[in-house]
């Protein structure tokens, strides 16, 4: 057998034919992306930018390249510098972009070049910023590529893009100041990477890619949060317009029964191709796949770069083994399926941050006594209305089957709870994902959650709860005593508010945080900084669930220093409760009275009467 052929059918009559030179490209569909992931056992061919015609074919444009075309023949912009992370996309999207112009196709080892336009606009590039070239450094590269920018708007009908990291165009920065003085474009740049909010030069775009989300983006006028762009990346590495052509062959393949790249591509392959799944199930499934991407995202510990993103898809659809492993399986090798690719944490060659982050998601971990029965147990007669059974696989590798293809009405009519089976942890995932979609009221009613898990992080008697408008925060003793001290923070100092990054034109944006803000009486604010995981601890907190000793973590830690912080304004007004007098509760007040010389601390214990207690905590 042709280890070449993509798709070997162990018969002659499927290799393609010496006289077709069409079929030479497609068979290697499968090797090229097996390829791009950096743990496959075929080898890694990953190249910068759109090096290769895979890179090229698989390439995936976004509204930026949209925005940014238009803008730079319109002369609206004139200098273009990207930053973010390596693995970001920088070159690949410059590269792109101008072969939309009109300049061709340019490969990442040219690293600077340049073209005109029609209409007379010279447009320069350069792919890379950050590395010295030709036995010229970085530094005079970039001197050179910026000086017609450096007190302002160009003399010349040009436009410059360039490509490079944050940290090395700051080292620029210092190394111009120091050869000179501070110019107009040095102090916009710093300005930028700063996030100073001062008006900007309009003919500078600054773009930090490392903001952008290609996960979901948050669309206000649809009200949703949209993923037009993981729903055309999973369409292009299946071959786009080209996939039904592509995967054609595997409908012959003698291995076709035993193929886990041919199972995964019924359920995640586009419209158009051969054998698809139920409509249904593939809906499902690719919502569920996305949903937890955006849920490595919100967690907020890595940042998914373009490159992850691509490897992690490429290894949970595709795997790591090609045609022949599947026709004649290794002695003792594992080939997964697709959803154990996706969360199990000891799947072979798993590799990368993201699919790290993935099986911390599990669905395998978590249980529901109907069902785990249901899922272990044989389909019968009566099975119409009911979700389908995997008596064959363990229970984990059943769960994970069952999260990406159960529906919610399989669950409603399993369990009566549509929500039953998620990613673990998650059960709040969708409500932080939403903040910045929600109203008033919702926000309102997610806020006075949060205050009531924020109350609960420290023992209180029930009593202490019964203000309707106010948050009850323990003051810390060092002696453990029978009567319990806290303070009273109104609801109405509180507010919530989603990190979501500075608007840039053509970029999608989705948050990996929310702020709980408190303001004090003298109108300054403390802040604390929520990610997907502490939002769903104050909230579960809040609905009664009990925490365990977690004081030593980094996050808890943060959490108890921004609650310490807020009970400091009120040491000279507490409450108290001790269970010798059940039904009361005391005030503690102190005030300090005379001249400053002869200056007295006067503290007065009263009981709060029954109307205060009612009434709304100013």
């Amino acid at each position: 057998m042709d280890e070449n052929n993509m798709f070997p059918n162990f018969s002659s009559r499927l290799e393609p034919s010496p006289d077709d030179a069409r079929s030479g490209s497609e068979v290697e569909w499968l090797r090229s992306l097996l390829q791009s992931y950096p743990g496959s056992k075929w080898g890694n061919s990953e190249t910068r930018g759109l090096d290769t015609k895979f890179a090229e074919d698989t390439y995936v444009p976004t509204r930026l390249e949209t925005k940014l075309d238009d803008d730079i023949r319109s002369r609206a912009v004139r200098l273009v510098i990207l930053c973010g992370n390596a693995g970001d996309g920088k070159t690949a999207l410059l590269q792109h972009l101008a072969e939309r112009l009109g300049l061709g196709k340019h490969q990442s080892a040219g690293r600077i070049f340049e073209g005109k336009l029609n209409d007379g606009l010279t447009v320069r590039i350069n792919l890379d910023g950050s590395a010295s070239w030709q036995g010229r450094s970085s530094d005079e590269i970039l001197t050179e590529f910026l000086e017609p920018f450096q007190n302002g708007l160009p003399d010349g009908d040009i436009v410059h893009l360039l490509a490079i990291n944050d940290g090395r165009l700051l080292e620029w920065i210092e190394f111009i100041e120091k050869e000179r003085e501070e110019t107009l474009l040095t102090r916009e740049l710093y300005a930028y990477l700063q996030e100073e909010d001062i008006p900007h030069d309009p003919h500078i775009r600054f773009i930090t890619l490392n903001q952008r989300s290609l996960v979901g983006n948050v669309d206000d006028k649809r009200g949703h949060i949209s993923t037009d762009f993981l729903d055309d990346l999973v369409n292009h590495l299946y071959g786009g317009d080209r996939a039904a052509e592509i995967w054609q062959p595997c409908l012959n393949c003698s291995a076709r029964e035993k193929c886990e790249v041919y199972r995964a591509a019924r359920i995640f392959g586009p419209d158009g191709l051969p054998d698809p799944a139920d409509k249904r199930v593939q809906t499902r499934a690719r919502e569920r796949l996305f949903e937890a991407l955006q849920a490595i995202h919100l967690k907020g510990v890595i940042h998914l770069t373009m490159r992850e993103l691509r490897s992690t898809l490429v290894y949970i659809l595709f795997g790591v083994h090609f045609c022949t492993d599947y026709a004649h399986p290794e002695q003792g090798e594992r080939i997964l399926p697709y959803w154990d690719r996706a969360f199990a944490a000891d799947s072979p060659r798993r590799q990368g941050e993201a699919l790290k982050e993935m099986s911390f998601f599990d669905p395998a971990i978590d249980t529901h006594p109907k069902i785990d029965r249901h899922l272990l147990s044989k389909s019968n007669d009566d099975d119409t209305v009911t979700p389908p059974h995997y008596p064959d696989l363990p229970l984990a590798s059943a769960r994970r089957r069952a999260y990406f293809e159960w529906s919610e009405e399989d669950l409603e009519n399993l369990t009566g709870d549509a929500n039953a089976l998620g990613l673990f942890g998650g059960k709040n995932l969708s409500l932080f994902k939403t903040l910045p979609l929600a109203d008033e009221k919702q926000l309102a009613d997610i806020l006075d959650r949060l205050c009531k898990g924020i109350s609960r992080l420290e023992d209180l008697p029930p009593i202490a709860h019964t203000f309707e408008n106010a948050a009850p925060l323990r003051l810390p003793q060092r002696t453990p005593t029978e009567t319990y001290f806290w303070v009273e923070k109104p609801l109405s100092s509180f507010r919530l508010k989603p990190d979501l990054p500075t608007p840039t034109p053509g970029l999608e944006r989705l948050h990996h945080q929310a702020y709980l803000l408190f303001r004090y009486r003298d109108g300054k604010e403390e802040r604390l900084i929520m990610g997907a995981d502490l939002f769903n601890l104050l909230l579960e907190l809040g609905d009664g669930y009990q925490l365990g000793d977690v004081s030593t973590e980094d996050t808890f830690s943060k959490l108890f220093i921004f609650v310490q912080r807020l009970v400091r304004e009120d040491e000279r007004d507490i409450r108290a409760w001790n269970p010798m007098c059940e039904d009361a509760i005391y005030r503690i007040h102190s005030v300090s009275k005379g001249e400053e010389e002869g200056r007295k601390q006067v503290v007065t214990l009263s009981v709060i009467p029954q109307e205060e207690k009612d009434a709304i905590q100013q």
